[in-house]
């Protein structure tokens, strides 16, 4: 750093520059807000609107990662942060990586075990049974699974 006194204009950007990020911090808070919120009225939604209030919630997420990831791509941002700033931003961005990674987890483990006790009981939910009859009817198979060789890949979950 350097103890040379920042010129007028300068010293305007960087007010400008410190005003837009405060503007930036009130939105995402604003946001993060009305997601509470919205966490409330999702307590007594229907399966279609959770599944949506789902999808959005990754979106959210989408977003800010790609901000985020932006924000420490430019070089005015991060040539400045002092080291003990990066580590706890590397220590929190872990934290949450891990937490969003067992999310996936959990919910996956969850469901497998859904249909696992779909097998053991030998009812297999409809929608189940047609994907797998219109995959066989495509040529795969009922046994189905994973396409090697250029072929389409099922998604993980099937």
């Amino acid at each position: 750093m350097s103890d040379v006194p920042a010129s007028e204009p300068i010293m305007d950007y960087l007010e400008s520059m410190i005003e837009r990020l405060e503007q930036w911090v009130k939105e995402q808070q604003r946001i993060v807000n009305d997601l509470e919120t919205h966490g409330k009225v999702m307590e007594v939604a229907d399966r279609l609107t959770l599944l949506y209030s789902a999808q959005a919630m990754l979106n959210y997420i989408g977003r800010v990662l790609k901000d985020f990831e932006s924000w420490l791509n430019n070089p005015l941002v991060t040539a400045i942060m002092p080291l003990d700033m990066l580590r706890r931003l590397e220590s929190m961005l872990r934290e949450v990586a891990v937490k969003f990674i067992q999310v996936d987890i959990d919910h996956t483990s969850e469901y497998r075990d859904l249909l696992a006790k779909y097998a053991k009981e030998g009812k297999v939910p409809e929608v189940v049974t047609l994907y797998i009859m219109q995959r066989g009817a495509q040529g795969q198979g009922e046994g189905g699974g994973r396409r090697r060789g250029g072929g389409q890949e099922t998604p993980r979950f099937f």
